[in-house]
């Protein structure tokens, strides 16, 4: 398995189904039965992966709208994306 670092540059898997529930996202996999959800943080970070960004962006998306330090933050960010990516939830780009 890839390992995901600030360089990485990573996107939302479009094969999921996702939808908003007040600031929460629900997710499906069709293609493993399952369903996801994700919290307000959680749900804004995949939002920000909408698009290919690289985690060091990420990171600082994700600063500017909470109050958390660097280290805490780029901590956290990271092991969110290799969770997402595991389940399936998250592309790498190369």
């Amino acid at each position: 398995m890839k390992r995901i670092t600030i360089e990485t540059r990573v996107r939302q898997n479009k094969d999921i189904l996702a939808s908003n529930i007040d600031e929460e996202k629900v997710m499906m996999s069709i293609e493993k039965g399952l369903y996801y959800g994700l919290n307000s943080v959680g749900s804004h970070i995949y939002d920000l992966i909408g698009k290919t960004i690289q985690v060091s962006s990420l990171i600082d998306a994700v600063r500017t709208k909470y109050d958390v330090e660097r280290g805490d933050c780029e901590r956290d960010v990271l092991d969110f994306l290799e969770d997402l990516y595991k389940k399936g939830l998250l592309l790498i780009e190369e």
